[in-house]
């Protein structure tokens, strides 16, 4: 897909996150509004999601970016950009109306794609395989032939780090958009300081709710948990899986009619049973609680409405499932 005759045609254009949008999220979108504007130096970028992580607004503050971003754009719009997302469920509530025109709206994401992807978009760019939408617009900006000034180059990076986990979750591509990062002005101990924050008192709170709370499946050998909390369900799975399990799949329900689902696994579990959580597990619970699931191969998600507990017990069956049939696959 040619992005450049889009950008260029485009006088209004509407970048998008998913809601609670974290740094490689809000980084790619000030990156896409800056091509934007050396495509079409006339044109003009609205930059909006549902809420913004404390997190992203720290890094935007870190390095004195001043962007607006936006929970309720105005006007009217030629193009609509969807970053780091490829579902309306996953903009939420306030944003997700205005992706109604498939023949106007783009997706650039390195998730999994779900089955809503090519209803809400004719133009496409998926890459599962890199680390972070930061990465793949790295990709972007040099087949364009555009430079990269050192603001978007700092803030690109830190959306690598964040992503990635400091290059934990890397490959040789990564590393070297990285590098090409560096090389355009990005400071690496800035970027990582950036994102070192201490966890509030509700985060850590709610941790030692999800490991006070869980439930302990031991599958062969590998050791899968599960938990219910209100909020902060992704850093509940990270801290799971600091603390041992090899899969960690944790509820959260922040209000009535709100189910979140994450799940973070090893690289050693993904390696060796080779299940995705986005494609074999977080996309058949998203139907399950009346939404959309999907991610990558060891960190997934999904939202939806209803059957938080239901859920977690078909996701314990799906990975249980997985690995029996990886078993017998393997002994025939």
């Amino acid at each position: 897909m040619k992005l450049s005759p889009l950008l260029e045609k485009a006088k209004n254009v509407l970048i998008l996150g998913h809601q609670n949008a974290d740094p490689d999220a809000v980084s790619s979108m000030y990156a896409l509004s800056r091509i934007h504007r050396h495509l079409n130096p006339g044109g003009e970028s609205t930059l909006a999601c549902d809420d913004m992580s404390k997190i992203s607004a720290q890094v935007l503050q870190h390095f004195d970016c001043c962007v607006e971003i936006t929970d309720a754009p105005q006007g009217e719009f030629d193009l609509i950009v969807l970053l780091d997302t490829n579902s309306r469920l996953q903009l939420g509530d306030a944003i997700a109306p205005y992706v109604t025109d498939p023949s106007r709206t783009v997706i650039i994401d390195h998730h999994e794609p779900n089955p809503e992807t090519k209803e809400i978009s004719e133009f496409i760019i998926l890459d599962s395989e890199k680390s972070s939408t930061c990465e793949m617009m790295v990709d972007i900006f040099h087949d364009l032939d555009i430079p990269i000034d050192s603001q978007t180059a700092n803030l690109l990076l830190t959306g690598m780090i964040f992503d990635t986990r400091r290059f934990f979750y890397a490959n040789r591509a990564t590393l070297e958009a990285a590098v090409v990062l560096i090389d355009n002005g990005a400071n690496y101990d800035e970027c990582v300081k950036s994102l070192i924050s201490r966890i509030e008192r509700s985060e850590r709170i709610a941790r030692l709710k999800a490991a006070g709370r869980l439930k302990i499946h031991n599958i062969g050998k590998w050791v899968v948990v599960t938990s219910k909390i209100g909020a902060y369900e992704a850093s509940s799975c990270r801290a799971l899986i600091d603390v041992g399990a090899d899969v960690a799949i944790v509820g959260g329900r922040p209000s009535r009619d709100v189910v979140r689902l994450s799940s973070r696994s090893t690289r050693e579990f993904s390696r060796e049973t080779g299940i995705n959580l986005g494609k074999d597990v977080m996309e058949p619970l998203g139907e399950t609680i009346g939404g959309t699931g999907g991610g990558h191969m060891n960190a997934a998600g999904a939202n939806g409405n209803r059957n938080r507990g239901k859920a977690l017990k078909q996701a314990v069956e799906l990975i249980r499932q997985s690995i029996a049939i990886r078993r017998k696959e393997d002994s025939s």
